[in-house]
C-alpha cells in the first residue's frame, strides 16, 4: 500500500527544487536583461519591422523566414510589449521562454508524481531546475524552442488525463510556435485511446491552428506551407551529418555518403520516427505517452541531418524520467557545449552579441565538445529505448550493473568536458564596455541595413510611401559611428541562419 506523500517530493527535496529553480530563474533573467543574445534575435527584431509593412509577403520577401505566421502575430505583439513597457526587444523576446521553463519543471513533476519519491527521480527532478541548457538557451539565445516544448509537454499532460479537447488545444498551441511537434503526431495517433478521444484531440488542434495561422494561411498558402516546410537547418555541423562530412574527407571512397545523408537524411528520420511509434504501441501495455514523446525527440535530435544549438532544448524535460545519471551526463554535455559556442560566437567573456554571421561556425575543438554531446544524446536513447523495451517503471526494475554503467559514463564524460574546455583555454577575456559598445553599433548598422533593404522591396513593390517611411524609420535606426565596420554579409531577413 502507497503511504501518503509517496507520490510527492520530500520535504528538503521540494525546498531544494523550489531554491534551484528560483536561481535558475534570476539568472536567466539577468542575461536576458545583461546582454543581447544571439544573432536570432535580431534576425526576430527584423521580421518584426517587415511583417509591419508585408504581411503574409514576408514569406516571399524573406526567404528565411520559416515560422509558423502564428508567429507573426506574436512578433507584433512582443514589439508592442517592449514598446508599452520600455524593456528591450531582446529581453521581451526571452521573457516568455524563461516563463515556459517553470511551466515545463511543475508538469514534468506532475507527470511523474508516482515516481518522484524515487531517489533517483527527485535528483533528476533537481537537476532539471538547474539544467544548464536551459539557462543558456531561455536567458541568453533568443529564440521559442522552449515555449514550445512547454505546450508539448503540455499536450503530453492533458492527454494522459484523457482530456482530448485541453490535449488538442495545447498540441495546436505547440505547432503555433514551431511545426516539430509535427514529428510527434504518429505517438498520439497511435497511443491507444478511442476514436472519439482522437477526433476531439486532432480537430481541436486544427481549429487552433486554422485560427492561429489566420489570415496569412488563406491569404498565401503556398508561400506559407512551403515556407514553414520546406525550411532545412544548418547540415555538417552535427552528429550524423558532421561523421558523413568528415568521413567523406578522410576516406574519399565513402564520400558518397555525404549527399546521400544531406539529400534523403531527413526523410529516412521522418519514416524511422512513425516505425518508432507504430513499435511503441505495437504492446498490449504501451509506455506512458511521455516515455514515447521523449524517445521519438531523442531519436530525431539524434539522427537529424541539419541542426541548431537551441535543438538542445527538445529533450531537456525528457530525460528526468530515466533518473539522476542520464539527466547528470546530458546537461553536462550539452551545457559544455552550449558554452563553449556562445563563448566563441561572443569573442570571449563577458557576453552580449553571439553572432555566429560574423564569427561563423564554431570551430573544430568545439566540434569535438559538439561530437561528445552527440554521444551523450545517442547513450541516452539507448538507456531510454533499453527502458521502454524491458518495461521497468523505475530503477528498482533495472541491474545496478547498469546503474553502474550509466554514473560511471556520466562522470567520466563529465570530467573529460570540464578537462578538455580548460585545455582549450576557450574562456577569452575581453573589455567590457568596450566590446559592448562595438556590438552596440554592429547592431546599429545591422538594423538600418536591413531597413534599407526593406525600402528597397517595397518601392520595387510599388509602394513608394511605405518605401519612404521605412527608409526613415532605417536612417534612425543607425548607431553612431565608432569604427566598426557596416557589416558585409546578406541582410538578416533574408539570410540562412546558421542557428
Amino acid at each position: 500500500m502507497t503511504s501518503p506523500g509517496a507520490d510527492r517530493l520530500a520535504w528538503p527535496w521540494r525546498a531544494a527544487v523550489v531554491s534551484a529553480a528560483a536561481l535558475a530563474f534570476v539568472c536567466k533573467i539577468l542575461l536576458a536583461l545583461k546582454t543581447y543574445g544571439t544573432n536570432d534575435v535580431y534576425t526576430f527584431e527584423s521580421f518584426m519591422v517587415w511583417s509591419r509593412y508585408l504581411g503574409v509577403s514576408l514569406y516571399r520577401e524573406a526567404p528565411n523566414f520559416n515560422h509558423p505566421p502564428s508567429m507573426i502575430h506574436a512578433l507584433r505583439f512582443l514589439g508592442w510589449a517592449a514598446r508599452a513597457t520600455g524593456l528591450p526587444f531582446q529581453f521581451c523576446l526571452r521573457f516568455p521562454g524563461i516563463l515556459a521553463d517553470v511551466g515545463s519543471l511543475w508538469l514534468v513533476c506532475r507527470i511523474l508524481r508516482k515516481r518522484l519519491a524515487e531517489p533517483s527521480i527527485s535528483r533528476a527532478v533537481f537537476l532539471l531546475a538547474l539544467a544548464p541548457p536551459s539557462i543558456l538557451i531561455s536567458g541568453f539565445h533568443g529564440n521559442t524552442d522552449t515555449v514550445m516544448i512547454f505546450f508539448l509537454l503540455l499536450s503530453v499532460y492533458l492527454a494522459e488525463r484523457d482530456f482530448a479537447w485541453p490535449a488538442g488545444i495545447a498540441f495546436g498551441l505547440a505547432m503555433s510556435v514551431k511545426v516539430l511537434p509535427l514529428i510527434c503526431i504518429p505517438v498520439f495517433l497511435l497511443y491507444p485511446n478511442t476514436r472519439r478521444w482522437r477526433i476531439a484531440f486532432f480537430f481541436a488542434a486544427a481549429a487552433v491552428l486554422l485560427l492561429a495561422w489566420s489570415p496569412y494561411l488563406f491569404q498565401d498558402p503556398v508561400a506559407v506551407l512551403s515556407q514553414v516546410f520546406g525550411y532545412r537547418s544548418h547540415y555538417g555541423i552535427w552528429g550524423l551529418s558532421y561523421l558523413a562530412v568528415g568521413l567523406g574527407r578522410i576516406v574519399p571512397g565513402l564520400a558518397w555518403l555525404n549527399p546521400a545523408f544531406g539529400q534523403f537524411g531527413a526523410r529516412l528520420s521522418l519514416i524511422l520516427v512513425a516505425a518508432l511509434s507504430y513499435r511503441m504501441n505495437r504492446s498490449a501495455n504501451p509506455p506512458p505517452l511521455f516515455s514515447q514523446v521523449g524517445l521519438v525527440l531523442f531519436f530525431f535530435l539524434a539522427a537529424s541531418s541539419g541542426f541548431g544549438v537551441q535543438y538542445l532544448a527538445w529533450v531537456v524535460p525528457f530525460v528526468v524520467p530515466l533518473g539522476a545519471w542520464p539527466a547528470a551526463l546530458l546537461f553536462t554535455a550539452s551545457g559544455a557545449f552550449l558554452f563553449l559556442v556562445y563563448n566563441d560566437w561572443s569573442q570571449g567573456l563577458p557576453w552580449y552579441l553571439a553572432d555566429s554571421f560574423r564569427v561563423g561556425v564554431w570551430p573544430g575543438s568545439v566540434g569535438v565538445v559538439q561530437f561528445l554531446c552527440w554521444l551523450s544524446l545517442v547513450t541516452v536513447l539507448g538507456i531510454a529505448w533499453k527502458r521502454i523495451r524491458h518495461r521497468a517503471p523505475s530503477h528498482s526494475g533495472v541491474r545496478q550493473g547498469s546503474l553502474r554503467i550509466e554514473a560511471g559514463l556520466a562522470a567520466a564524460t563529465a570530467v573529460g568536458l570540464v578537462m578538455y574546455a580548460a585545455a582549450l583555454q576557450i574562456p577569452l577575456r575581453k573589455e567590457g564596455a568596450l566590446a559592448r559598445a562595438q556590438s552596440r553599433s554592429w547592431l546599429g548598422s545591422i538594423r538600418a541595413r536591413s531597413g534599407l533593404e526593406l525600402s528597397r522591396r517595397l518601392y520595387r513593390l510599388g509602394r513608394y510611401a511605405d518605401s519612404a517611411a521605412a527608409a526613415n524609420e532605417a536612417l534612425r535606426l543607425q548607431a553612431p559611428h565608432s569604427g566598426t565596420p557596416a557589416p558585409s554579409g546578406p541582410n538578416p531577413p533574408s539570410s540562412r541562419a546558421r542557428l
